[in-house]
């Protein structure tokens, strides 16, 4: 068998379904994970429980992983919950989620919920409480869009006030559906907020929910609903949605006024905005009255206008924009949507690349170094002898783009934001606090463009500082 020692999720995967077991058990003991996580598999699917337990008793996630999963496939659900609840304790994301949809089934759910609300947001998480809500008859079709029945909400809001955490975390569940409903249930949601009090959790998916140059009209309308002096809990969440709205001044004044009554988050958040580095220039693609649902930028040949491409009105479209005046020059359709990007002719028009999008595994311009983004791991290959570079560890990447020069690697993460990577030495050279989904050198290498497109904005950051 060809062993792959340069891939050893391949590798493990291959030893597996060869049923080479002591081979993979030997590379699990010294560390491989991989190999760890196909051994507990086929522990399982040949019911070598005891093997398996022992390997779960010191310590071993992904048996304890497949044991679970082997007392659920067997119907005794309530026992793989027990065996799953330390690895969600854990933090892990899959067996937090996991745990929530086994509390679920077991119709558990109040703990469902709360174990969800461990787990890193997601945009399904509403519609996944929604349905188990529905599945208790909790949901009322009658009343419109996330609709909750009254004795469940009254039944809530009396276990709230004598303290009732679980309660709590339930009602503060409601608040998100009917703020993900926008309009119709704004009202209704932030009449819950005094009763739930302060809630950093709540307070966090509130923010996240409000998120995209679309949802203008309802941030305003949320700007209003909080201002009361009630919503006092909540003051932090209207000054971040002042700063969605680039009202940046008016948060600034709310959040200082919140820390002179003794808000420590306020605070915080005052400090991160005032330090926050601001870009060179900012181009408001959102605020077009027919904006490019962005999927990629691209700069011209000579920096001066940056090609925006996406989907508007239905159709696969590029907009040009001017760099200096933010204005749009012309548009241009595309043949489809799931291209590789777009490139300038010498003429000044678009060229489209052919192939699919590829977001996590781009090549240097000099073709000499290929990256890859593998869950929390970024893989600099060399091209020639396709041997590892160089190994870093960084939060899920997002998107990446090469310096014109090839010694630089610019990536974003929803937690890091930015980082610029010397290819050389691995090190990270500089952090921009900013959201992007797209990101694009300009030619001479003295510009980085970044694209979020949570509130339709182009962002130039100088890289001659």
């Amino acid at each position: 068998m060809q062993i792959d020692r340069h891939n050893p999720l391949k590798t493990a995967k291959r030893l597996a379904r060869a049923g080479r077991v002591d081979e993979l058990r030997a590379c699990a003991d010294v560390g491989d994970v991989h190999a760890a996580k196909q051994l507990a598999v086929w522990l399982a699917r040949d019911d070598r429980l005891d093997e398996l337990q022992d390997r779960m008793a010191i310590g071993d996630r992904f048996a304890r992983r497949a044991y679970s999963d082997w007392l659920v496939r067997h119907r005794r659900i309530s026992e793989g919950v027990d065996v799953l609840r330390p690895l969600a304790a854990l933090g892990i994301p899959g067996a937090q989620l996991r745990l929530a949809r086994l509390l679920a089934g077991l119709g558990r759910h109040g703990e469902a919920m709360a174990a969800l609300a461990q787990a890193p947001p997601c945009t399904l998480d509403e519609m996944r409480v929604e349905a188990w809500l529905n599945s208790r008859g909790l949901i009322d079709r009658g009343s419109g869009r996330a609709g909750v029945r009254r004795e469940y909400i009254d039944a809530l809001r009396r276990e709230v006030a004598v303290g009732d955490i679980d309660a709590r975390q339930q009602l503060s569940w409601i608040v998100l559906l009917w703020w993900g409903s926008y309009r119709p249930r704004l009202e209704d949601a932030a009449a819950l907020l005094p009763e739930i009090g302060p809630n950093e959790w709540l307070h966090e998916r509130l923010v996240r929910h409000s998120q995209g140059w679309w949802r203008g009209e309802f941030r305003a309308a949320a700007i209003d609903v909080l201002a009361p002096a009630e919503m006092a809990a909540y003051h932090r969440t209207r000054a971040a949605l002042l700063m969605q709205q680039d009202q940046r001044d008016a948060a600034i004044t709310l959040l200082r006024s919140l820390f002179a009554n003794g808000d420590r988050s306020a605070q915080r958040d005052l400090t991160t905005i005032l330090n926050m580095e601001r870009p060179q220039r900012e181009i408001k693609i959102g605020d077009h009255p027919d904006p490019i649902h962005m999927y990629g930028i691209a700069f011209n040949l000579d920096g001066t206008s940056l090609a925006v491409w996406g989907l508007r009105s239905g159709s696969a479209q590029a907009a040009v924009w001017d760099i200096d005046s933010g204005t749009q020059l012309y548009v241009q359709n595309l043949s489809m949507l799931g291209l590789r990007g777009v490139i300038f002719r010498p003429d000044g028009t678009l060229d489209e690349l052919p192939g699919k999008p590829v977001r996590r595994l781009l090549t240097t311009p000099d073709g000499t170094v290929r990256a890859v983004c593998t869950g929390e791991r970024l893989r600099l290959h060399s091209t020639v002898t396709d041997e590892v570079i160089r190994e870093i560890p960084t939060p899920a990447v997002r998107t990446m783009a090469f310096h014109p020069d090839s010694t630089v690697l610019a990536t974003s993460s929803d937690t890091t934001g930015v980082q610029l990577w010397h290819i050389a030495t691995g090190t990270c050279t500089r952090t921009i606090a900013t959201s992007a989904q797209a990101m694009a050198f300009s030619p001479d290498g003295t510009m980085l463009a970044t694209a979020a497109f949570i509130d339709g904005a182009i962002r130039m950051w100088s890289l001659t500082r």
